[in-house]
């Protein structure tokens, strides 16, 4: 960063200094760039020694009017506070004790007037300084995770610290801490990968990672910390088991052990403990014995999981077992509640059968059905591995309301989950059918259009003579009606024999 850049450019960027705070924190209002940039400079050498003590002094060319300020010594690229000073003087020493070479670096200052409104001066030129000796260790990282498949590819990821003074280094990653590096890179960034396309059981063992100044110095880095990389290949799986249980109160503790097969030809293993999800092995055992004891101590939700272990030879490389078979534990903070839901429906007529299915953890347990978050009215007859199923059969009205249900851990019989969320059943009356109805009206239309015809046929008068009735069934015929008022497409013809006056026959009159 260029000299003299105002202070304001930069805000945001500041971390946390060792007196806690960000300098936003305590510089709520700080004008900068008001004074001169400071001069800095390093006592006794800008190079030295391992072990030596540095000091960083800030000094300004004349006092804040009328005020007290404090300086500031911050790492140049980030702008990291690292120490504050408040003083009367014009000159601010920051010691740099037992210097290492993670100490090797830029440093800037600057100072600003203790009391409101805070005035601020421009950034100081950045100053380097250069511990000799190696330099600090990088951090190596694997991606995806440090459990890998055979066949599958891992990338490792190795990264320095950011120290201005370094161009370019080269990278390299280490096996076994072995005299011949597996791998380089040479990166002008500070950091650089190394890519295993094809992993393989040989594969297993601890890595590391250095970097080496492209300069004629030549400094070297510490190594980094190991990571142990497990490559499960083809012995035959171990056997793991827990104790006490598999489902454990939070607080309490579990001990996994992982044995070999019955046997088996290996002396001498390293037994690993893997968790499904964790990126990384849990932890690693080398006995004496044929079997290693890996102790979970005061369990919490998040120890929960799926839980298997390998083991490989300690004297014939590249040897793994196969991991064993996965070990589920819980937590009974983590149980999941069970569901509730009907079959064929929730909402059924009398006399219906329903299936209450409910479901919960994998392994056998124990189901119970409750009615109204009450006590236990139904326990479950059938378990399948969807749950267990509670029969009600010719349901009822009396069967209506609300439902829920539980099951009880087997590994731990005192153990019961919290109750499923309610499930409402309805059972209506029966009620007849459309066709039903339907049918019944037109019985009852057609009963009633019939006596009303048997009624009418016993009301007529029997004294109107033949020629008469004749007279009336011509009003009626077809033809006629047709031709005196036209066509009615609604008009439906009766029977000669429902009209006013005629007679059933042409007998003689009453």
């Amino acid at each position: 960063m260029p000299a003299g850049l105002p202070l304001v450019a930069v805000s945001g960027h500041y971390g946390r200094p060792p007196g806690g705070g960000r300098i936003a924190d305590f510089l709520p209002s700080l004008f900068p760039g008001v004074f001169p940039e400071p001069a800095i400079s390093i006592s006794p050498h800008s190079t030295i020694s391992p072990g030596m003590t540095a000091t960083i002094w800030c000094r300004i060319s004349q006092r804040a009017p009328d005020q007290d300020v404090v300086f500031a010594l911050l790492e140049a690229e980030s702008l990291e506070p690292l120490q504050r000073q408040s003083l009367a003087e014009t000159s601010a020493d920051f010691v740099l004790p037992s210097a290492r070479a993670q100490e090797a670096g830029s440093y800037r200052c600057i100072y600003y007037t203790k009391k409101a409104p805070y005035r601020g001066s421009h950034l100081s030129r950045a100053q380097e300084l250069t511990v000799l000796g190696q330099l600090p260790k990088p951090t190596l990282c694997a991606q995806p995770g440090l459990v890998a498949s055979a066949g599958t590819k891992i990338t490792f990821w190795c990264s320095r610290p950011k120290l201005s003074s370094l161009g370019k280094v080269t990278f390299t990653l280490w096996k076994n801490r072995t005299q011949k590096p597996l791998q380089q890179q040479v990166s002008a960034e500070p950091w650089t990968s190394f890519l295993v396309p094809l992993v393989r059981p040989e594969h297993t063992g601890s890595y590391s990672c250095t970097y080496r100044e492209n300069m004629p110095s030549s400094r070297d880095s510490e190594p980094s910390d190991l990571l142990e990389l497990v490559v499960p290949g083809s012995l035959p799986k171990p056997s793991l088991s827990a104790l006490p249980s598999l489902v454990v109160e939070p607080g309490t503790h579990v001990t996994l052990q992982c044995r070999q097969p019955p046997k088996s030809p290996l002396w001498g293993v390293t037994f690993t403990l893997l968790k499904a999800g964790t990126p990384q092995p849990l932890q690693s055992q080398s006995p004496s014995g044929t079997s290693a004891v890996f102790p979970l101590l005061s369990v919490r939700a998040q120890d929960a999981g799926n839980y298997s272990c390998v083991y490989s030879s300690r004297t014939v490389l590249y040897q793994v077992s196969k991991p064993s078979e996965v070990l589920e534990i819980w937590v009974t903070d983590a149980l999941p509640k069970p569901s509730l839901s009907a079959w064929p429906a929730p909402e059924v007529v009398s006399g219906a059968s329903v299936t209450l299915v409910c479901q919960g953890a994998t392994w056998k347990t124990r189901y119970v059905l409750h009615k109204e978050r009450g006590e236990e009215i139904l326990p479950s007859m059938d378990i399948a591995q969807e749950g267990a199923h509670f029969f009600l059969t010719r349901v009822t009205p009396k069967h209506s309301g609300n439902y829920s249900c539980s099951y009880q851990v087997s590994t731990n019989p005192s153990l019961w989950t919290k109750l499923s969320d309610p499930l409402e059943l309805i059972v209506r009356a029966s009620v007849p059918s459309n066709t039903l109805i339907i049918t019944l009206s037109c019985i009852s239309l057609l009963f009633c259009a019939f006596l009303l015809t048997f009624l009418c046929c016993r009301s007529i008068p029997m004294g109107k003579s033949g020629e008469e009735a004749e007279e009336i069934k011509k009003w009626f015929r077809p033809e006629v009606s047709t031709a005196r008022f036209g066509t009615f497409p609604n008009v439906v013809s009766l029977p000669v024999s429902l009209l006013p006056g005629a007679s059933l026959g042409n007998g003689p009159r009453r």
